[in-house]
């Protein structure tokens, strides 16, 4: 069986950035422990399969997998194989649906501009009962004084897997994070959480409004993981206790001695009522190939 398959980059418009993603457009006949095995065999941080829905509004439906097994939601996952769509033509036009995870979600696409839209179904958490700024400070590994940036104070938020996002001085102490998995495991938070998403909005990066890492158990001490997963819930916790609130801000995870990812998101509110959450990026396709594999 021959088994075509696109590479991308996602959240980002130039070549050899971003998040790395494969995408197999037409999955229809492959099984899970086949799909299993293409993404150990690719080894990227997800791999996309794309079959028929059977939900009659859905353009296709969408199975993403790690080289660990089949994941959740990933914002550059989806970005990618959304642009994939359109260049292969399971999309026509701009508006479609897609099936993931038992949900429908609504994008845009423009395949002129690299560009896709989510509309992320809202399933808000927050929780600002976390530990104190010095226990927060052992586990990321900083000084309790880089705790905080302006007027942002660490919380919980989901949309809808919790991430504990904790605010830091600037990029310097971004950079500097270093999770300290036995600190973490001492911690209530971390029954309350799956990962940490640190932030700032002091940074020397002119066009974006937030630098942020994502850090936790699973991940190197070095790595650098995509972002796109928590997104949505780094849009609500910026959003929460705003009425009215209309806002759209870029977010950028590395910098000039790694990948670098910038995402958009946006969040309407309606006096305390959310909305509307879009999570939006640029996709370039790197090139593709093809796997022989044995049938099942």
């Amino acid at each position: 069986m021959k088994l075509k398959y696109i590479l991308l980059d996602a959240f980002t418009k130039t070549e050899f950035q971003g998040a790395q993603i494969a995408v197999f457009p037409a999955a229809e006949n492959i099984s899970e422990g086949q799909k299993r095995c293409l993404a150990r065999e690719l080894n990227l941080s997800e791999t996309v399969f794309i079959q028929s829905s059977n939900e009659s509004m859905c353009n296709a439906k969408l199975e993403i997998f790690t080289p660990h097994g089949p994941c959740g939601f990933a914002g550059h996952a989806v970005v990618a194989a959304c642009y994939a769509m359109g260049e292969v033509g399971i999309i026509q036009g701009s508006d479609a649906r897609i099936e993931l995870n038992n949900q429908q979600l609504d994008i845009i696409l423009g395949l002129k501009n690299h560009k896709v839209q989510i509309n992320i179904p809202i399933d808000e958490k927050y929780d600002d009962y976390v530990p104190s700024n010095k226990e927060l400070a052992q586990i990321i590994g900083l000084d309790v004084s880089e705790i905080g940036c302006r007027d942002y104070r660490p919380a919980i938020s989901g949309c809808p897997e919790p991430y504990l996002f904790i605010p830091v001085k600037n990029n310097p102490s971004l950079r500097a994070s270093l999770f300290h998995e036995n600190k973490w495991q001492l911690s209530f938070v971390a029954s309350l959480a799956t990962k940490i998403f640190i932030f700032t909005g002091e940074h020397p990066f002119g066009e974006v409004n937030f630098a942020a890492r994502i850090v936790g158990r699973g991940i190197a001490v070095h790595d650098d993981p995509p972002i796109g997963a928590a997104a949505a819930a780094f849009g609500l916790y910026l959003s929460h206790g705003k009425n009215d609130y209309h806002r759209s801000c870029l977010i950028q995870r590395g910098d000039e001695t790694s990948r670098i990812s910038i995402l958009e998101v946006n969040v309407d509110k309606k006096g305390s009522d959310v909305m509307g959450v879009q999570l939006g990026g640029h996709a370039v396709k790197m090139g593709e190939g093809y796997f022989d594999i044995p049938g099942e």
